[in-house]
């Protein structure tokens, strides 16, 4: 039986992706091998948790969290190409704007319990599945919040104190008259539900405060209403971590003003995704965490992403089984997606391995089954351990499980672009370069 409050939960009001095209954008990238570890001195650690993905307690696979999984991610990126289109006159080559997707009535009704016309549930600019949060604060008052951190967004987000219905209730809120550091900016902050509705708040310049790094003037919108789904939700906004070009907000992401006004010691920052001791580290890299050279590669900054060119996917049965992708790696999402026919080849070459008819674009394998997915950029490769493979069981038999690769266009039908999310960051030590538009991963301590 579906859990009403961790399917609920599970839900995130995930803003517009960004992508502050600085300045120069590369067609191909090239390996480089990054001078030696920084000590962990350089920059500062930021506690981030992980929250419930899409298995049940019991390990089973909840279809319906999946497929509010896939609709959260497709409705996200879509509003990213929206706000791209805005901003830049045209969307990137391959891209396109998708068909906003929205739930069965009776998926709607189960999440929030009552009548579908007396409640509002966000299909776009939504998270999904796995979440990693930590503490801002906000404001000359230091106004504190529970925030996701999100490489797939670019915008800083949080609940108004003039929002006084229910849905905001249980969240902090940000009260702008209680700060002096607050000023009013032109403009308005809006969000699209899948039932038609918006969400919207007025937009302010602040100063911001991450673990001991401060900015100021740093634009966030204070929304003045929300659902009631994304209200039961533990988190209170969202912090945007990649390129301000696909910005609904129209303005530099957190991070890029930190480099600007020289609060960082280096212009990147890098994720540690575990169950237990996550962590967000600002301005540099925390050499405890990991071993050996970073391996990075040139971000093409053209369509707004943390986008690297030129991968391929490799499993033990062949060395090339998937060539010539593009890939966005998104902390904002949980699985991997790419465009259903490489997915199916892909899945076609472990043995045992067939489509999950349950849910379009899923498959699933024996659990015994060693899968050695792995990913490479023209250097080494990087494996996806099998244990972050599975995102449950089929079954209460505990024999077959259902994959965290999915078969599903995301960007557009013509586009050879992965998304890569926690399922691949889960096993590597994930550099984001802002200074060299670049981007690296590291093999774990």
């Amino acid at each position: 039986m579906l859990n009403k409050a961790s399917l609920v939960s599970s839900l995130f009001l995930c803003l517009a992706l960004n992508g502050s095209l600085l300045d120069s954008a590369f067609a191909t990238p090239a390996l480089h091998m990054g001078p030696g570890p920084k000590s962990p001195e350089a920059g500062i650690s930021v506690p981030i948790h992980r929250r419930s993905g899409l298995a049940d307690s019991n390990g089973i696979f909840n279809v319906d969290k999946a497929r509010v999984d896939v609709i959260m991610t497709v409705n996200k990126h879509r509003r990213n190409m929206m706000n791209y289109l805005s901003t830049q006159g045209s969307l990137p080559e391959g891209f396109e704007i998708k068909p906003l997707l929205t739930l069965p009535v009776n998926l709607l009704q189960t999440l929030t319990g009552t009548n579908i016309k007396r409640q509002s549930v966000p299909l776009t600019d939504e998270n999904n599945g796995e979440l990693w949060d930590g503490q801002i604060s906000i404001g000359s008052n230091a106004q504190e919040f529970i925030i996701d951190f999100d490489t797939g967004s670019s915008d800083l987000w949080v609940p108004s104190s003039n929002c006084t219905d229910s849905s905001c209730s249980s969240k902090k809120k940000y009260n702008s008259s209680a700060s002096s550091s607050s000023e009013a900016q032109s403009g308005t902050f809006s969000i699209q539900y899948g039932d038609g509705s918006t969400a919207s708040g007025p937009i302010f310049a602040e100063s911001v405060t991450v673990a001991a790094i401060s900015v100021t003037g740093q634009h966030l919108a204070a929304v003045t209403t929300m659902s009631d789904s994304v209200a039961q939700a533990s988190f209170d906004g969202i912090l945007g971590m990649g390129y301000s070009t696909l910005s609904n907000l129209g303005a530099p992401t957190f991070f890029e003003t930190a480099v600007k006004q020289g609060v960082v010691s280096s212009p990147e920052f890098s994720f540690f995704l575990s169950p237990n001791g996550s962590e967000l580290y600002i301005g540099g890299t925390n050499s405890q965490l990991y071993t050996g050279d970073i391996e990075f590669h040139d971000v093409n900054t053209s369509p707004g992403y943390w986008k690297i060119s030129d991968g391929s996917i490799s499993v033990p049965s062949n060395a090339s089984v998937v060539s010539g992708i593009d890939t966005i790696v998104d902390s904002g999402t949980t699985l991997i997606y790419g465009p259903p026919d490489a997915v199916k080849t892909l899945w076609a070459s472990i043995p045992g391995a067939s489509a999950y008819d349950a849910e379009p674009g899923f498959y699933m394998y024996p659990c015994n089954q060693t899968l050695g997915v792995s990913f490479s950029w023209g250097g080494k490769n990087w494996n996806i351990p099998d244990e972050h493979m599975s995102t449950g069981l089929t079954d209460g038999s505990g024999q077959n499980c259902v994959g965290a690769i999915v078969g599903q266009n995301i960007f557009g039908s013509s586009s050879p672009t992965w998304l890569v999310g926690d399922t691949f960051m889960k096993g590597v030590y994930s550099v984001f370069n802002l200074g060299n538009n670049q981007l690296g991963f590291a093999q774990l301590a």
